[in-house]
């Protein structure tokens, strides 16, 4: 299933819809405990389930308020692919609409700050950066199917020229 095709396929079961809205719905109650949990742990929390997480704080397109989001990576390099899938909601994640008014961002990496630059990827790109995001993760496939016709973007989170780069994959 390539980028521009991924939402036509055969949607989901109702089970799986209920389990996504409670999972969205979790994921925005316990946001600021998760932040926390990653802070604490310095990203530990997520090695267990041999899962690259990071957390991204980016400014408030109209607030102008930085928010911190806790995302799975997906390493690139030196840089980290995200996939703004929003737990295959109707919606693109306001991290991403964030990221696209101003791409500048901080990520949080087993406790380390790296300043980066978010680069919205499209065409060919896109499309390889998604195969990535399946081949580690195939269950964001659910997400696709999820979010119907919403094309999910995926971005290229790159350190800052003279910045550190994150470790590999833990998987």
């Amino acid at each position: 299933m390539t980028v521009s095709d991924h939402g036509t396929g055969r949607g989901i079961s109702g089970r799986e819809r209920i389990a996504l809205f409670v999972h969205r719905g979790l994921d925005r109650w316990l946001s600021p405990f998760g932040v926390w949990v990653m802070r604490r742990s310095r990203g530990g929390v997520a090695r267990p389930w041999r899962v690259d997480a990071l957390l991204l704080t980016t400014r408030g397109r109209r607030s102008g308020k930085e928010r911190t989001v806790v995302l799975q990576f997906f390493p690139d390099g030196d840089a980290m692919l995200v996939a703004a899938a929003n737990d295959g909601g109707a919606s693109h994640p306001g991290w991403y609409h964030n990221l696209v008014a101003m791409p500048e961002a901080r990520a949080e990496v087993e406790g380390r700050l790296v300043p980066v630059r978010a680069e919205l990827l499209a065409g060919e790109a896109a499309e390889a950066g998604w195969a990535r995001v399946l081949a580690n993760d195939p269950s964001y496939e659910r997400y696709a199917r999820a979010a119907g016709t919403r094309e999910i973007p995926v971005v290229r989170l790159v350190p800052v020229a003279g910045e550190g780069a994150p470790p590999s994959s833990t998987g």
